[in-house]
């Protein structure tokens, strides 16, 4: 019967409350578990000492007082010692100009407790009757034997709150040493990098100038032998020095500097391939002289020519264009993406480059359609190109070759 009430039982809402109790007493339990498992050695030592006590006098005098008595006495003395190992001799010696007066004083007031405590205690137990009658005689003895056992216990405490201070501050030392030790690794490490960087800049200084310089010697040998290679040389030298000082440059460059590079790089593709290449390449005049982002129209033609399949006879295209207050920008190629060596990162590039200097506001799309040409359609709010028509050209911040006529290989 009792099974059945406490199913029928749990279809009322008191369940809920008695749930709520439940959950209520495993979580004091589960605290009182916490306290234990952090106070267990000192418990440990306070019950070694309160039964080696009791024994020892039990032994001396003959006497064993009712488990009441010792229970209210040594509360009195956890009371004082806890207390003042964690709040009054930590405030005497807060300051140390004060410190020789305070602690004298709070030894005393704490003596002057004690006693007081023990008396009304005593006085209690014997009107409940745990004490004999005459035995409270508030004279000389009672004070001296009280103040002993209460400087016994003050003493302990001074001792144990010494340790404990003394353990923190050796953490805290341990501690500081540790993030002194943490902070030299890390700066050693920076002065490192910073090495690194130092020898990666010289050499950046050093090989471009001992590149173009090279260049420069393999003209002038070749040019009086094959004006075509030679008039290569310096097409390939004036676009290394584009690419090279692109980061010099400043944030924004003209477009017409970087189409001038376009047309570089499809005239040594035209070499290189020895034919004349399907690229069609177009810009409206009146976009040449705004400013942008530089390498954004070179990439595009690097990817057609490095990723586009141009041997089919299906032309590719890059085009630059206004449209409803954008600048558009626009390429098409047969693809041929499916290349191991094609991996997309020109494109994300451009795109995190982009987004970065002109924000949501710039829109760009990739797609490959039903004719097998990869579209990449870039556009541009033109408020924000003219903005930036206060950006020096790529001329006045680098030592760029002119573009010149090329000579023609036929």
């Amino acid at each position: 019967m009792k099974l059945i009430s406490i199913f029928t039982a749990l279809k009322y809402p008191y369940t809920e409350v008695l749930i709520f109790y439940i959950k209520r007493q495993f979580g004091l339990i589960k605290k009182i578990h916490i306290w234990f498992m952090r106070y267990r050695l000192h418990i440990l030592v306070w019950v070694i000492y309160f039964i080696y006590e009791c024994v020892v006098i039990g032994i001396i005098y003959n006497q064993y007082a009712k488990p009441m008595v010792y229970v209210t006495h040594y509360a009195i003395i956890l009371f004082i010692f806890y207390n003042h190992e964690g709040r009054w001799f930590p405030w005497a010696l807060r300051n140390k100009r004060t410190a020789f007066w305070k602690v004298p004083m709070v030894i005393f007031l704490e003596i002057c407790l004690y006693i007081l405590f023990s008396y009304n205690v005593d006085y209690a137990l014997i009107k409940c009757g745990y004490l004999p009658s005459g035995t409270l005689v508030f004279d000389y003895q009672y004070v001296v034997k009280n103040s002993y056992r209460c400087l016994y216990f003050i003493g302990f405490s001074s001792w144990y709150y010494i340790i404990i201070t003394y353990n923190k501050e050796k953490r805290k030392t341990e501690e500081l040493e540790r993030l002194r030790l943490n902070d030299i690794i890390s700066r050693q490490k920076a002065e490192q990098e910073l090495s690194k960087a130092q020898n990666a800049f010289l050499k950046a200084q050093i090989n471009p100038h001992f590149l173009f310089n090279t260049l420069d010697f393999i003209y002038h040998h070749i040019v009086s032998v094959s004006p075509v290679a030679a008039d290569a040389v310096v097409t390939l030298a004036e676009m290394m020095r584009f690419a090279i000082d692109a980061d010099k440059m400043g944030e924004y460059i003209k477009l017409g500097d970087e189409i001038d590079q376009v047309k570089n790089l499809r005239y040594l593709n035209h070499l290189r391939k020895n034919e004349e290449l399907p690229f069609n390449f177009s810009c409206e005049p009146s976009l040449e002289e705004c400013y942008i982002i530089p390498l954004v129209l070179l990439t595009l033609a690097e990817n057609i020519f490095k990723h586009g399949d141009l041997t089919k006879g299906q032309a590719a295209s890059l085009e630059v264009y206004s449209n409803d207050g954008m600048m558009v920008i626009a390429s098409a190629n047969v693809s041929s993406r499916t290349r191991k060596n094609s991996n997309g990162t020109g494109l994300a590039n451009i795109r995190k480059r982009l987004e970065y200097a002109y924000g949501d506001a710039v829109n760009i799309t990739h797609f490959q359609d039903d004719g097998g040409y990869f579209r990449v359609v870039i556009r541009i709010p033109l408020p924000l190109l003219h903005e930036n028509a206060h950006a020096l050209p790529s001329s006045a911040n680098t030592d760029k070759v002119l573009p010149h006529e090329h000579v023609d290989p036929s």
